[in-house]
């Protein structure tokens, strides 16, 4: 009986040590991980901003350059010309190109031009010259547009010449740097001739135009148009200049052009048809 109980005992010891062995090597589940506090949170890294940065949303481009945009642009000229010696000749003129553009269908242009020429003290060109139009863009590269041009030439003894016009036209190349227009249409002409003779008619007018930038700091221009009278197609109008200009600054430019006024049948038929023009002006750009 003794020998039992104590084999009892023994066997129960050694049970407690196994199981007392297994508790002590079985695993722990790990601890809750403590949040950081205020006070000790970690700085946001250098990638750690650029990231937040560029998750930021940004300024369109459009819009930045909304801001730097001047719908109102253009060119104010004056030049004076002499020679001294076997010859004596001045010429002075003035010139204005104003274009407004605020991006949307309607683009406004103007432009005038002055020119007083004299050989030995007698005046040989008075002339001046003006123009306003609107384009309406239609759609894509065409272009609806009215027109009105006048001109007053004391040599051609056109004492005034009127005529608004209204067609269509087409951007052939436009690009930042380059524009190039055709257009037709058709209107009115209304003329006063210095011997006090007034005529009027229809009229039908073909222009192109080009700007084109050469560079950063240089410019060409070209413009022609063709008007004639519907009563007598004979009796027709035609204007071309080109210009070159370089600027001297951020406002002030240079500019060399050339102008040629041809009118086929001038009022009196011992005056010539044909003047052309070299003109050096200093400009300042609006």
């Amino acid at each position: 009986m003794r020998r039992t109980s104590l084999r009892l005992s023994i066997t129960a010891l050694i049970l407690g040590y196994l199981c007392a062995r297994a508790e002590a090597q079985a695993p722990r589940p790990a601890a809750p991980p403590t949040p950081p506090s205020a006070a000790g949170a970690e700085k946001p890294t250098g990638d750690a901003l650029a990231q937040e940065a560029e998750g930021k949303p940004k300024e369109p481009e459009d819009e930045k350059d909304k801001k730097k945009y001047h719908p109102l642009t253009g060119h104010a000229g004056v030049g004076f010309n002499f020679t001294q010696g076997n010859s004596d000749t001045r010429q002075f003129n003035v010139s204005l190109v104003v274009k407004y553009d605020p991006r949307t269908q309607d683009v406004w242009k103007a432009d005038a031009f002055y020119i007083l020429n004299s050989e030995s003290g007698v005046t040989s060109v008075d002339r001046t010259s003006a123009h306003l139009r609107d384009e309406h863009t239609l759609g894509g590269r065409w272009y609806a547009f009215g027109d009105a041009q006048y001109l007053k030439d004391q040599f051609k003894e056109i004492d005034y010449l009127f005529s608004p016009t209204a067609g269509a036209g087409v951007r052939l190349v436009k690009t930042a740097d380059r524009e190039l227009l055709a257009e037709i249409g058709a209107g009115g002409v209304f003329e006063k001739d210095e011997p006090g003779v007034r005529t009027s008619s229809g009229a039908l007018r073909a222009a192109e135009s080009c700007d084109w930038k050469l560079s950063d700091s240089a410019s060409l221009t070209e413009s022609a148009f063709g008007l004639w009278k519907t009563s007598d197609l004979g009796d027709a109008y035609y204007h071309l200049d080109i210009g070159v200009g370089a600027a001297i600054n951020d406002h002030f430019e240079l500019k060399v052009a050339l102008i040629d006024e041809y009118k086929r049948k001038p009022p009196d038929p011992t005056v010539k048809r044909n003047d052309v023009a070299g003109i050096v002006s200093i400009g300042y750009k609006l």
